[in-house]
This record gives C-alpha cells, sequence and structure tokens, in this order.
C-alpha cells in the first residue's frame, strides 16, 4: 500500500477588518476543510492547565470557574504590551500544536478533504507561517478596515490592535496570494475560488507562475 500524499496546506491571514474570516468561509464551501486559531484560543482559555498558568502568572480576578474570563483578560493585556506579550508566548505554542493535530486527523480520514486551511491572524507575527505549503493574505487599506469595525471597536482600540501587527507590505512579500479586499464579496470569492483551484492543481509543489495577486 502506497503512501497518501501529504494534503496541501493553506495558512490564510489579514489585518483585523481584511475580510479573511469571509475568505475561509467561501473556502470552506469549496470543499476545504478549516480551523480558526481565535477559536482555539478560545478553546485553550478555557482549560484548566492554561487557566491556572494565567492565574498564577497575574494574579486572581481573571479565572471564573475554571476558564479564563476573556473580556477582563483582552482589556488587561489592551493596556500593557508585557502582558500581552507573555500571553501570546504561552498561547502560540499550544496552536500550533492544535493546528497540527487537527491536520493529520484531517488526513487520517477516510475521505480526505482537498485542502487544509488555517485562519491565522498573527500568522507572521507567531511564526507560524513556515507550517504551511502557501499563505494568502487579505489585505485592505487601513481606512477601509477601521471603518468595517467601527461598530465593534473604537478609533484607538483599532489603532493598537493594526499596530501589534506586522505591515501589511512585509506580510505581501511573503505570501503566495494576495487579494486587495476593497472591492465586492463577488470578486473576492472568484480569487478565492482560482487560488483554490491552482493549489489543488499544484498539489505540495510551488504554484505555476508564482504568486498570485489582486
Amino acid at each position: 500500500m502506497t503512501r497518501q500524499q501529504r494534503i496541501p496546506r493553506l495558512g490564510l491571514t489579514g489585518g483585523i477588518g481584511s475580510g479573511k474570516s469571509t475568505a475561509c468561509a467561501f473556502l470552506r464551501e469549496l470543499g476545504a476543510a478549516t480551523i480558526s486559531a481565535d477559536d482555539l484560543v478560545h478553546e485553550l482559555l478555557a482549560e484548566k492547565t492554561v487557566a491556572g498558568r494565567v492565574e498564577r502568572h497575574f494574579g486572581p480576578g481573571l479565572v471564573a470557574g475554571e476558564a479564563v474570563d476573556r473580556p477582563a483578560l483582552a482589556h488587561l493585556v489592551f493596556e500593557d504590551d508585557d502582558a500581552l506579550e507573555w500571553l501570546e508566548k504561552l498561547l502560540h505554542p499550544r496552536v500550533r500544536r492544535r493546528i497540527e493535530e487537527w491536520a493529520r486527523a484531517q488526513e487520517a480520514l477516510a475521505h480526505r478533504p482537498p485542502l487544509l486551511v488555517a485562519e491565522v491572524p498573527l500568522l507572521f507575527e507567531s511564526g507560524l507561517d513556515d507550517g504551511f505549503d502557501y499563505v494568502m493574505l487579505v489585505t485592505a487599506p487601513q481606512a477601509v478596515r477601521r471603518r468595517r469595525l467601527a461598530a465593534k471597536l473604537t478609533k484607538s482600540q483599532f489603532t493598537h490592535r493594526a499596530e501589534r501587527q506586522i505591515d501589511e507590505a512585509v506580510k505581501a512579500a511573503g505570501s503566495d496570494f494576495v487579494f486587495d479586499n476593497r472591492s465586492s464579496r463577488h470578486d473576492l470569492k472568484e480569487f478565492v475560488a482560482e487560488v483554490y483551484a491552482q493549489i489543488l492543481a499544484a498539489g505540495t509543489g510551488s504554484v505555476t507562475g508564482g504568486r498570485r495577486t489582486r
């Protein structure tokens, strides 16, 4: 029995408000198996071991029951860069392991998906980009992204989060596929379909024709 080929892995990233979650949903509709790093973080913060580490580091008041009080933690790290750095060092390696475990489980299925997609907002910042065959960046001008999130984040909250992320041009240089998402959902969906087809045609080899941008 021959060993099955490794399923291609796509890391999907983008700044807040860029539309990466919409792109991820389109990929899932096409047949890709998807996972969200944000969802994994929520799961980890509900685990007793992680909650214990958080409580020992920051003191009581951030853990309700056996889970971390996420709004309280978010408020704390928003005000303290050192606290955020400590939290990221705690969570990022665990997120990497969870994604790898998920990918291996997908590859062990009898009916395997044709593509594995992990939506990771801090893909480059966390160093997780080296775990993927391809990287897709969904980007948009900061003014556009801020407008999309106006109902959820204040201007200062948006600016603080954006400043924690690597410059979009740097991320674009490290990506195989780049979409400037300032137009319509239809254009994004069309681009995602093109990326999906190209990756499946190439397998885990290099994408024919190099980096795709729109």
